[in-house]
Protein backbone atom coordinates (compact mmCIF):
# COMPACT_ATOMS: atom_id res chain seq x y z
CA UNK A 1 0.00 0.00 0.00
CA UNK A 2 1.40 3.39 -1.03
CA UNK A 3 1.17 6.34 1.32
CA UNK A 4 1.09 9.85 -0.18
CA UNK A 5 2.67 12.61 1.88
CA UNK A 6 0.80 15.90 1.63
CA UNK A 7 2.87 19.08 1.43
CA UNK A 8 2.24 22.01 3.78
CA UNK A 9 -0.03 23.75 1.27
CA UNK A 10 -2.30 20.74 0.85
CA UNK A 11 -2.42 20.18 4.61
CA UNK A 12 -3.45 23.80 5.17
CA UNK A 13 -6.14 23.76 2.46
CA UNK A 14 -7.51 20.47 3.77
CA UNK A 15 -8.11 22.13 7.16
CA UNK A 16 -10.47 24.74 5.67
CA UNK A 17 -14.09 24.74 6.86
CA UNK A 18 -16.93 26.94 5.66
CA UNK A 19 -16.75 29.38 8.59
CA UNK A 20 -13.02 30.05 8.02
CA UNK A 21 -11.07 32.64 6.03
CA UNK A 22 -8.85 31.17 3.31
CA UNK A 23 -6.59 33.03 0.87
CA UNK A 24 -4.63 30.86 -1.55
CA UNK A 25 -2.59 33.45 -3.46
CA UNK A 26 0.41 32.91 -5.79
CA UNK A 27 2.72 34.29 -3.06
CA UNK A 28 1.45 32.22 -0.11
CA UNK A 29 -1.53 30.56 1.55
CA UNK A 30 -3.23 32.02 4.63
CA UNK A 31 -5.89 30.23 6.66
CA UNK A 32 -7.68 32.12 9.43
CA UNK A 33 -9.89 30.42 12.00
CA UNK A 34 -12.25 32.18 14.39
CA UNK A 35 -12.59 35.90 15.06
CA UNK A 36 -10.25 37.40 17.63
CA UNK A 37 -11.22 40.91 16.58
CA UNK A 38 -13.62 42.18 13.93
CA UNK A 39 -14.93 45.50 12.70
CA UNK A 40 -18.72 45.70 12.89
CA UNK A 41 -20.94 47.45 10.36
CA UNK A 42 -21.44 50.31 12.80
CA UNK A 43 -17.69 50.69 13.33
CA UNK A 44 -17.07 50.73 9.58
CA UNK A 45 -19.69 53.37 8.80
CA UNK A 46 -18.19 56.53 7.31
CA UNK A 47 -14.61 55.20 7.34
CA UNK A 48 -12.31 54.90 4.35
CA UNK A 49 -10.81 51.47 3.62
CA UNK A 50 -7.49 52.61 5.13
CA UNK A 51 -9.15 53.86 8.31
CA UNK A 52 -11.05 50.58 8.68
CA UNK A 53 -7.84 48.53 8.49
CA UNK A 54 -5.99 50.91 10.84
CA UNK A 55 -8.84 50.77 13.33
CA UNK A 56 -8.90 46.98 13.32
CA UNK A 57 -5.11 46.68 13.67
CA UNK A 58 -5.29 49.12 16.61
CA UNK A 59 -7.95 46.96 18.27
CA UNK A 60 -5.70 43.94 17.76
CA UNK A 61 -2.74 45.69 19.37
CA UNK A 62 -4.89 46.72 22.35
CA UNK A 63 -5.82 43.05 22.73
CA UNK A 64 -2.15 42.18 23.13
CA UNK A 65 -1.48 40.86 19.61
CA UNK A 66 2.13 41.33 18.54
CA UNK A 67 1.79 40.73 14.78
CA UNK A 68 -1.90 40.96 13.86
CA UNK A 69 -2.95 40.19 10.27
CA UNK A 70 -6.22 41.49 8.88
CA UNK A 71 -8.06 39.30 6.37
CA UNK A 72 -10.96 40.82 4.55
CA UNK A 73 -13.29 41.52 1.67
CA UNK A 74 -14.06 45.15 0.87
CA UNK A 75 -17.01 46.28 -1.28
CA UNK A 76 -17.08 47.95 -4.69
CA UNK A 77 -18.86 51.01 -3.29
CA UNK A 78 -16.81 52.40 -0.42
CA UNK A 79 -19.86 53.40 1.62
CA UNK A 80 -20.97 49.74 1.84
CA UNK A 81 -20.06 47.29 4.60
CA UNK A 82 -17.07 44.98 4.27
CA UNK A 83 -15.92 41.87 6.11
CA UNK A 84 -12.75 42.55 8.14
CA UNK A 85 -11.36 40.26 10.84
CA UNK A 86 -8.21 39.40 12.72
CA UNK A 87 -8.57 35.64 13.15
CA UNK A 88 -7.95 33.88 16.46
CA UNK A 89 -5.57 31.50 14.71
CA UNK A 90 -3.61 32.01 11.51
CA UNK A 91 -1.69 29.38 9.56
CA UNK A 92 0.51 30.19 6.58
CA UNK A 93 2.30 28.07 4.02
CA UNK A 94 4.40 28.41 0.92
CA UNK A 95 2.91 27.75 -2.51
CA UNK A 96 3.99 24.55 -4.19
CA UNK A 97 4.01 23.78 -7.90
CA UNK A 98 1.57 20.90 -7.59
CA UNK A 99 -1.55 20.54 -5.51
CA UNK A 100 -3.72 17.53 -4.87
CA UNK A 101 -6.12 17.05 -7.79
CA UNK A 102 -7.77 13.87 -6.56
CA UNK A 103 -11.06 15.53 -5.73
CA UNK A 104 -14.19 13.92 -4.39
CA UNK A 105 -17.32 14.58 -6.40
CA UNK A 106 -20.11 16.78 -5.07
CA UNK A 107 -22.87 16.80 -7.64
CA UNK A 108 -25.46 19.54 -7.31
CA UNK A 109 -28.27 20.40 -9.68
CA UNK A 110 -29.73 23.79 -10.48
CA UNK A 111 -33.48 24.18 -9.98
CA UNK A 112 -33.67 27.74 -11.36
CA UNK A 113 -31.23 30.12 -13.08
CA UNK A 114 -31.87 33.82 -13.64
CA UNK A 115 -29.65 36.36 -15.37
CA UNK A 116 -29.96 39.87 -13.90
CA UNK A 117 -30.32 41.63 -16.30
CA UNK A 118 -31.26 39.19 -19.06
CA UNK A 119 -28.83 38.77 -21.94
CA UNK A 120 -31.13 40.84 -24.15
CA UNK A 121 -31.34 43.70 -21.62
CA UNK A 122 -27.58 43.56 -21.06
CA UNK A 123 -26.98 44.01 -24.81
CA UNK A 124 -29.32 47.04 -24.78
CA UNK A 125 -27.32 48.57 -21.92
CA UNK A 126 -24.10 48.07 -23.93
CA UNK A 127 -25.71 49.91 -26.86
CA UNK A 128 -26.55 52.82 -24.56
CA UNK A 129 -22.96 53.03 -23.30
CA UNK A 130 -21.41 52.89 -26.78
CA UNK A 131 -23.75 55.71 -27.87
CA UNK A 132 -22.59 57.89 -24.96
CA UNK A 133 -18.95 57.10 -25.73
CA UNK A 134 -19.41 58.14 -29.37
CA UNK A 135 -21.02 61.36 -28.12
CA UNK A 136 -17.85 62.06 -26.12
CA UNK A 137 -19.43 61.70 -22.65
CA UNK A 138 -16.97 59.02 -21.49
CA UNK A 139 -14.28 56.66 -22.80
CA UNK A 140 -15.15 53.38 -21.08
CA UNK A 141 -17.62 51.81 -18.68
CA UNK A 142 -17.68 48.31 -17.23
CA UNK A 143 -21.13 46.74 -17.16
CA UNK A 144 -21.81 43.60 -15.17
CA UNK A 145 -24.58 41.12 -14.66
CA UNK A 146 -25.43 38.61 -11.97
CA UNK A 147 -26.39 34.98 -12.41
CA UNK A 148 -28.63 33.87 -9.54
CA UNK A 149 -28.88 30.10 -9.22
CA UNK A 150 -31.07 28.04 -6.92
CA UNK A 151 -29.69 24.54 -6.32
CA UNK A 152 -31.11 21.34 -4.87
CA UNK A 153 -28.80 21.26 -1.84
CA UNK A 154 -26.31 23.45 -0.01
CA UNK A 155 -22.94 23.29 -1.81
CA UNK A 156 -19.92 21.73 -0.08
CA UNK A 157 -17.67 24.78 0.07
CA UNK A 158 -14.59 22.80 1.17
CA UNK A 159 -14.90 20.76 -2.02
CA UNK A 160 -15.48 23.85 -4.16
CA UNK A 161 -12.40 25.73 -2.97
CA UNK A 162 -10.24 22.63 -3.48
CA UNK A 163 -11.59 22.43 -7.02
CA UNK A 164 -10.94 26.14 -7.65
CA UNK A 165 -7.36 25.96 -6.40
CA UNK A 166 -6.64 22.85 -8.47
CA UNK A 167 -7.80 24.52 -11.68
CA UNK A 168 -6.57 28.07 -10.90
CA UNK A 169 -3.42 27.43 -8.90
CA UNK A 170 -1.60 30.57 -10.10
CA UNK A 171 -4.59 32.84 -9.41
CA UNK A 172 -5.90 34.63 -6.30
CA UNK A 173 -8.18 31.99 -4.78
CA UNK A 174 -10.33 32.78 -1.77
CA UNK A 175 -13.13 31.48 0.43
CA UNK A 176 -14.19 33.94 3.13
CA UNK A 177 -16.95 33.73 5.69
CA UNK A 178 -19.15 36.79 4.95
CA UNK A 179 -22.06 35.82 7.22
CA UNK A 180 -24.23 38.57 8.68
CA UNK A 181 -27.32 38.87 10.89
CA UNK A 182 -27.91 35.14 11.13
CA UNK A 183 -27.40 34.60 7.39
CA UNK A 184 -24.58 32.15 6.64
CA UNK A 185 -22.71 33.35 3.56
CA UNK A 186 -19.40 32.53 1.89
CA UNK A 187 -17.59 34.56 -0.77
CA UNK A 188 -15.58 32.24 -3.00
CA UNK A 189 -13.61 32.80 -6.17
CA UNK A 190 -10.43 32.67 -8.24
CA UNK A 191 -9.45 36.18 -9.31
CA UNK A 192 -6.81 36.56 -12.04
CA UNK A 193 -6.23 40.25 -11.24
CA UNK A 194 -3.86 41.69 -8.62
CA UNK A 195 -4.72 45.22 -7.59
CA UNK A 196 -1.65 45.72 -5.38
CA UNK A 197 0.91 43.76 -3.44
CA UNK A 198 3.43 45.40 -1.13
CA UNK A 199 6.49 43.93 0.54
CA UNK A 200 8.83 46.46 2.11
CA UNK A 201 9.50 49.18 -0.45
CA UNK A 202 8.37 47.17 -3.52
CA UNK A 203 4.83 47.28 -4.89
CA UNK A 204 3.34 45.35 -7.80
CA UNK A 205 0.09 45.91 -9.67
CA UNK A 206 -1.11 43.68 -12.51
CA UNK A 207 -4.07 45.24 -14.34
CA UNK A 208 -5.98 43.14 -16.87
CA UNK A 209 -8.12 44.68 -19.61
CA UNK A 210 -8.96 43.38 -23.06
CA UNK A 211 -10.27 39.81 -23.16
CA UNK A 212 -11.32 36.93 -25.40
CA UNK A 213 -13.06 33.65 -24.53
CA UNK A 214 -10.87 30.53 -24.85
CA UNK A 215 -11.63 28.09 -27.70
CA UNK A 216 -11.91 24.30 -27.46
CA UNK A 217 -9.95 23.81 -30.69
CA UNK A 218 -6.22 24.37 -29.86
CA UNK A 219 -5.45 26.00 -33.22
CA UNK A 220 -8.39 28.39 -32.95
CA UNK A 221 -7.39 29.14 -29.35
CA UNK A 222 -3.90 30.26 -30.46
CA UNK A 223 -5.41 32.41 -33.22
CA UNK A 224 -7.76 34.08 -30.72
CA UNK A 225 -4.80 34.94 -28.47
CA UNK A 226 -2.90 36.42 -31.44
CA UNK A 227 -5.93 38.43 -32.47
CA UNK A 228 -6.24 39.83 -28.95
CA UNK A 229 -2.55 40.80 -28.90
CA UNK A 230 -3.03 42.98 -32.01
CA UNK A 231 -6.60 44.25 -31.45
CA UNK A 232 -6.68 48.06 -31.56
CA UNK A 233 -9.91 48.10 -29.55
CA UNK A 234 -8.50 45.93 -26.76
CA UNK A 235 -5.09 47.61 -26.71
CA UNK A 236 -6.85 50.97 -26.31
CA UNK A 237 -9.01 49.58 -23.49
CA UNK A 238 -5.89 48.16 -21.82
CA UNK A 239 -3.97 51.42 -22.10
CA UNK A 240 -6.77 53.32 -20.35
CA UNK A 241 -6.40 51.01 -17.36
CA UNK A 242 -2.59 51.07 -17.31
CA UNK A 243 -2.53 54.87 -17.43
CA UNK A 244 -5.00 55.07 -14.54
CA UNK A 245 -2.90 52.68 -12.44
CA UNK A 246 0.27 54.68 -13.14
CA UNK A 247 -1.46 57.93 -12.17
CA UNK A 248 -2.56 56.36 -8.87
CA UNK A 249 0.88 54.90 -8.08
CA UNK A 250 3.03 57.95 -8.93
CA UNK A 251 2.31 59.87 -5.68
CA UNK A 252 3.74 56.92 -3.70
CA UNK A 253 6.64 55.79 -5.92
CA UNK A 254 10.04 57.22 -6.75
CA UNK A 255 10.47 54.76 -9.61
CA UNK A 256 8.03 52.77 -11.78
CA UNK A 257 8.69 50.03 -14.31
CA UNK A 258 6.04 49.53 -17.01
CA UNK A 259 6.23 46.97 -19.83
CA UNK A 260 6.47 48.48 -23.30
CA UNK A 261 3.50 46.39 -24.39
CA UNK A 262 1.07 44.06 -22.64
CA UNK A 263 1.53 40.31 -22.53
CA UNK A 264 -1.28 37.83 -23.14
CA UNK A 265 -2.15 35.56 -20.21
CA UNK A 266 -4.88 32.98 -19.79
CA UNK A 267 -7.20 31.33 -17.35
CA UNK A 268 -9.05 28.10 -18.15
CA UNK A 269 -11.83 30.13 -19.78
CA UNK A 270 -10.33 33.48 -20.92
CA UNK A 271 -7.40 35.22 -22.60
CA UNK A 272 -6.44 38.62 -21.12
CA UNK A 273 -4.07 41.47 -21.94
CA UNK A 274 -1.85 41.91 -18.88
CA UNK A 275 0.74 44.46 -17.70
CA UNK A 276 2.78 43.87 -14.55
CA UNK A 277 3.75 47.26 -13.10
CA UNK A 278 6.49 47.38 -10.45
CA UNK A 279 7.10 50.38 -8.22
CA UNK A 280 9.70 51.46 -5.64
CA UNK A 281 8.07 53.36 -2.77
CA UNK A 282 9.30 56.69 -1.46
CA UNK A 283 8.21 55.56 2.03
CA UNK A 284 8.51 51.81 2.75
CA UNK A 285 6.05 52.19 5.64
CA UNK A 286 3.20 53.22 3.34
CA UNK A 287 0.20 50.98 3.99
CA UNK A 288 -0.76 48.57 1.22
CA UNK A 289 -4.43 49.40 1.78
CA UNK A 290 -3.74 53.12 1.30
CA UNK A 291 -2.32 52.41 -2.14
CA UNK A 292 -5.17 50.00 -2.92
CA UNK A 293 -7.70 52.64 -1.97
CA UNK A 294 -6.03 55.16 -4.27
CA UNK A 295 -6.22 52.66 -7.13
CA UNK A 296 -9.82 51.54 -6.56
CA UNK A 297 -11.90 51.41 -8.63
CA UNK A 298 -9.68 51.07 -11.68
CA UNK A 299 -11.09 51.42 -15.22
CA UNK A 300 -10.79 47.61 -15.41
CA UNK A 301 -13.87 47.27 -13.21
CA UNK A 302 -15.48 50.73 -13.40
CA UNK A 303 -14.50 52.92 -16.36
CA UNK A 304 -13.16 56.33 -17.26
CA UNK A 305 -13.80 59.07 -16.37
CA UNK A 306 -14.50 57.33 -13.09
CA UNK A 307 -17.41 59.45 -11.89
CA UNK A 308 -19.36 59.30 -15.15
CA UNK A 309 -18.75 55.56 -15.53
CA UNK A 310 -19.89 55.02 -11.94
CA UNK A 311 -23.12 56.91 -12.57
CA UNK A 312 -23.81 54.74 -15.63
CA UNK A 313 -23.20 51.61 -13.55
CA UNK A 314 -25.70 52.81 -10.94
CA UNK A 315 -28.30 53.51 -13.61
CA UNK A 316 -27.85 50.42 -15.79
CA UNK A 317 -27.00 47.60 -13.36
CA UNK A 318 -30.24 46.48 -11.61
CA UNK A 319 -28.39 45.24 -8.51
CA UNK A 320 -25.83 46.34 -5.93
CA UNK A 321 -22.40 44.86 -6.61
CA UNK A 322 -21.64 44.51 -2.87
CA UNK A 323 -18.36 42.52 -2.76
CA UNK A 324 -18.26 41.88 -6.52
CA UNK A 325 -15.39 43.92 -8.08
CA UNK A 326 -14.33 45.02 -4.60
CA UNK A 327 -11.07 44.00 -2.88
CA UNK A 328 -10.04 40.71 -1.30
CA UNK A 329 -6.82 40.17 0.63
CA UNK A 330 -4.78 40.88 3.74
CA UNK A 331 -2.71 43.54 5.51
CA UNK A 332 -0.34 43.52 8.47
CA UNK A 333 0.80 46.19 10.92
CA UNK A 334 3.98 46.87 8.89
CA UNK A 335 1.87 47.96 5.93
CA UNK A 336 2.65 44.90 3.84
CA UNK A 337 -0.24 43.14 2.17
CA UNK A 338 -1.89 41.87 -0.98
CA UNK A 339 -5.22 42.90 -2.44
CA UNK A 340 -6.80 41.29 -5.49
CA UNK A 341 -9.92 42.44 -7.33
CA UNK A 342 -12.95 40.34 -6.43
CA UNK A 343 -13.87 38.89 -9.82
CA UNK A 344 -14.55 35.33 -11.09
CA UNK A 345 -16.43 34.80 -7.88
CA UNK A 346 -19.70 33.79 -6.26
CA UNK A 347 -21.47 34.38 -2.96
CA UNK A 348 -23.21 31.33 -1.50
CA UNK A 349 -26.12 31.57 0.93
CA UNK A 350 -27.70 28.21 1.77
CA UNK A 351 -29.12 26.88 -1.54
CA UNK A 352 -28.65 30.11 -3.51
CA UNK A 353 -25.57 31.09 -5.51
CA UNK A 354 -24.93 34.56 -6.95
CA UNK A 355 -22.21 34.94 -9.58
CA UNK A 356 -20.96 38.13 -11.22
CA UNK A 357 -19.23 38.88 -14.51
CA UNK A 358 -18.60 42.14 -16.33
CA UNK A 359 -17.17 43.44 -19.60
CA UNK A 360 -15.41 46.69 -20.49
CA UNK A 361 -17.37 48.75 -22.98
CA UNK A 362 -15.49 51.09 -25.33
CA UNK A 363 -16.40 52.88 -28.57
CA UNK A 364 -16.05 49.85 -30.85
CA UNK A 365 -17.75 47.36 -28.54
CA UNK A 366 -20.32 45.03 -30.13
CA UNK A 367 -23.24 44.31 -27.74
CA UNK A 368 -23.54 40.62 -28.61
CA UNK A 369 -19.77 40.08 -28.19
CA UNK A 370 -19.74 41.81 -24.80
CA UNK A 371 -22.70 39.71 -23.65
CA UNK A 372 -20.86 36.57 -24.78
CA UNK A 373 -17.74 37.72 -22.90
CA UNK A 374 -19.66 37.91 -19.63
CA UNK A 375 -21.08 34.43 -20.29
CA UNK A 376 -17.55 33.10 -20.86
CA UNK A 377 -16.27 34.70 -17.66
CA UNK A 378 -19.09 33.09 -15.68
CA UNK A 379 -17.79 29.70 -16.79
CA UNK A 380 -14.95 29.82 -14.23
CA UNK A 381 -17.45 29.44 -11.39
CA UNK A 382 -20.10 27.47 -13.30
CA UNK A 383 -17.55 24.72 -13.98
CA UNK A 384 -16.63 24.54 -10.31
CA UNK A 385 -20.26 23.94 -9.40
CA UNK A 386 -20.77 21.58 -12.34
CA UNK A 387 -23.67 23.69 -13.64
CA UNK A 388 -24.46 24.23 -17.33
CA UNK A 389 -25.87 27.59 -18.39
CA UNK A 390 -27.30 27.99 -21.88
CA UNK A 391 -28.69 31.41 -22.50
CA UNK A 392 -31.84 31.73 -24.53
CA UNK A 393 -32.42 35.03 -26.28
CA UNK A 394 -35.28 37.03 -24.83
CA UNK A 395 -35.57 34.92 -21.69
CA UNK A 396 -34.54 36.20 -18.28
CA UNK A 397 -34.38 32.74 -16.80
CA UNK A 398 -33.64 29.28 -18.06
Amino acid sequence: MSVETLNEEQQLINQYHSNDYLLSFPSKNILGKGKAVELTEEEQRGLSFRKRIESLLHKGTLNGMENPIVIGALPFHQQDKGTLVIPEEIQQSEVYQNVDNSLSSDTISSTHIQSIPSGKEYAKAVEKITKEIKEGKLEKAVLGRVLQIDVDKQPDISHLIQNLITHNHDKYNFALNTSEEGKEKTLIGASPELLISKKGSIVVSNPLAGSRPRQKDPEKDVLIAQELRHSEKDLHEHQLVVQSVLNALRPFCKKLHVPEEPSVIHTETMWHLSSEIIGHLEDPYTQSIEIAENLHPTPAICGTPNDIALENIRQLEPFNRDYFTGLIGWSDKNGDGEWAITIRCAEIEENTIRMFAGAGIVKDSVPEEEKNETAAKLQTMLRVFGIDFYEEEGNESC
